[in-house]
């Protein structure tokens, strides 16, 4: 981009003034053009500098002033105007508006020819051209070539911030960090601060919530975005932030921090050429993600149903896995709303989620084997059979700790945990598998029972899962509970639901009103209504775990 403050450094405005709008010096101009007739603007196809003496403006106010903005209206970048030829002084009405709008206007000598003008302005602006188109090649063929060398994303980042003489932050589709480059090995505290509030979540949400931001998620495809970082007792520092497209999808962001000086036009020509090398690098980042997750899914697989001497195996050897040690399954489901889920975004999500469930568990275990499909991460964990008695206790602080970080990330209530059984042999990790997936299921189920679901914890619910014939359970269910269900549907009362709290309060009439939130006297009442309608006698330990057990089977039974 060649901007009006550039042209002013051609030869032909060397005695030239900014006499107006000297904010709008960063304008870009495309081309030159004379214009000495009234209507000149009605021809202008934006961008350019427009060049006149104004004899037929005449001496009126309202003359100037529709002019100038008739200028600025159809695109002009710039006014150059030789004032001395027929205006005399420059009429203070087309500054005061120039000034407004940020339109620079150049004063330029009455003895200057506009042949001379134009040829020194071509002669300049193809140069910069020039410039720019070498300046383009060098950094497209030298960061292209970090990407033949399979260089890092981190490596890549370095050398744009070296380029562009600032910090540079690349972020995912999400605004998930994914590497920041400074050009000094060690930053001014200023500068740390400054980067540490561009990738916080408060400067973050700013971004999602913007509205580059969602017209990028219809499928827009904004030039770029100007944000300012404003820290406490501190000078504002401007960001300078753009997307980052690939064949209709949206890869991340690339970001400029004037951390260190005032971004010129050539910056923002480095930091558009680069987002090819970094599409193609973040592609093949992600197909390469694809492809190792695939691979270890059908590894999972092997391992469960007792596979250990197949070929994915074989290739996997490198692992360092101890097949003479016992595995526990846990499987994870990151329930991200459909809304959220845009094809055309790629975010590193399924690398976060994997990389915050593995870190804790490694500290622990001696092999920890993660993929996932879709929102559905399969975790099998390693451990010596000396271990055995800590596994749980390690499992329950671990993902605790780590559902803790990924409910900080992603929201509370995005995650699901089941976790299978331990066990001493590593063929039974099939069965810790099903288990995991048996509580999984039941947490889908019922909400009370929370994130995080022990296969051990299960509890009643674990003799529903061994039922196999659904209609057993369908039969049972409604043979003490069909006339319940009966008054409600006719009545829209809500008894089933008081006598399930109930039951679960271990038939306290007090605990299971505080539960509702409901008076005592209305929980009494409920129960009232129900002993005359059930069948069997509550006082009876047998009938009331029967009850307990058709109403958990109901409630499967309802979803």
């Amino acid at each position: 981009m060649i901007t009006i403050q550039d042209i002013l450094r051609a030869s032909a405005f060397d005695h030239s003034e900014v006499v107006a709008g000297k904010k709008g010096l960063s304008r870009e101009v495309k081309m030159i053009t004379v214009a000495e007739v009234p209507d000149a603007a009605n021809w202008l196809r934006g961008g350019e500098l427009v060049c006149t003496t104004a004899f037929f403006i005449g001496n009126k106010v309202e003359h100037e002033k529709e002019w100038i903005e008739s200028l600025i209206k159809n695109g002009a970048a710039a006014l150059a105007i030789k004032t001395s030829r027929f205006l005399g002084v420059m009429p203070k009405e087309m500054i005061n508006v120039a000034n407004h709008y940020d339109f620079p206007i150049i004063s330029l000598p009455h003895e200057i020819t506009w042949p001379i003008v134009i040829e020194s302005f071509m002669d300049f602006f193809m140069n910069e051209r020039m410039k720019i188109m070498q300046l383009v090649e060098d950094v497209q063929n030298s960061l292209i070539n970090l990407v033949l060398e399979n260089r890092s994303i981190q490596t890549i980042v370095n050398k744009i911030a070296n380029l562009a003489g600032n910090p540079i932050i690349l972020e995912d589709a999400r605004l998930q960090t994914i590497a920041i480059g400074n050009i000094d090995s060690e930053e001014t505290n200023t500068c740390k601060a400054v980067i540490d509030h561009r990738v916080s979540s408060l400067f973050k949400n700013k971004v999602l919530q913007s509205p580059f931001y969602k017209d990028i998620q219809k499928g827009g495809k904004n030039e770029k975005i100007e944000m300012t970082v404003r820290l406490e007792d501190e000078p504002q520092i401007l960001n300078i932030m753009i997307p980052i497209f690939s064949n209709q999808s949206l890869y991340g962001f690339i970001s400029l921090l004037e951390c260190h000086k005032p971004h010129t036009p050539m910056d923002l020509i480095i930091l558009e050429n680069s987002t090819t090398a970094l599409a193609l690098q973040l592609m093949q980042q992600y197909l390469y993600e694809q492809t190792s997750n695939k691979k270890t899914i059908a590894l999972i697989e092997d391992i469960i149903h007792g596979r250990i001497h197949t070929q994915i195996v074989f290739e996997y050897d490198f692992l360092n896995i101890n097949w003479s040690n016992p595995m526990a399954a846990i499987l994870i489901e990151f329930m991200e709303s459909k809304k959220e889920n845009n094809n055309n975004i790629w975010d590193r999500s399924e690398e976060m989620i994997a990389g915050i469930i593995k870190n804790g568990l490694n500290k622990h275990f001696g092999q920890v084997i993660i993929g996932n499909n879709g929102s559905l991460y399969s975790v099998l964990v390693s451990f010596s059979p000396k271990q055995i008695k800590k596994v749980t206790p390690l499992l329950r602080e671990e993902i605790g700790k780590a559902l803790a970080e990924l409910e900080n990330h992603y929201g509370k209530g995005k995650f699901r945990v089941g976790i299978g059984g331990v066990y001493d042999k590593l063929d039974k990790v099939g069965r810790s598998y099903k288990e995991a997936n048996s509580a999984l299921t039941i947490l889908k189920k019922f909400e009370r029972k929370g994130s995080v679901l022990f296969f051990e914890d299960v509890g009643i619910h674990r003799i529903l899962s061994m039922v196999s014939d659904s209609e057993e359970i369908r039969d049972f269910c409604y043979d003490f509970l069909s006339e319940l269900i009966r008054h409600d549907q006719e009545n829209g009362n809500v008894l089933l639901d008081t006598f399930h709290t109930f039951l679960l309060c271990d038939c306290s009439i007090k605990e299971t009103a505080d539960k509702l939130f409901l008076h005592p006297n209305t929980v009494a009442y409920r129960i009232k209504k129900v002993k005359q309608i059930i069948k069997h006698d509550l006082t009876s330990p047998e009938f009331k775990l029967a009850y307990l057990f058709a109403m958990e089977s109901y409630q499967i039974l309802k979803n």
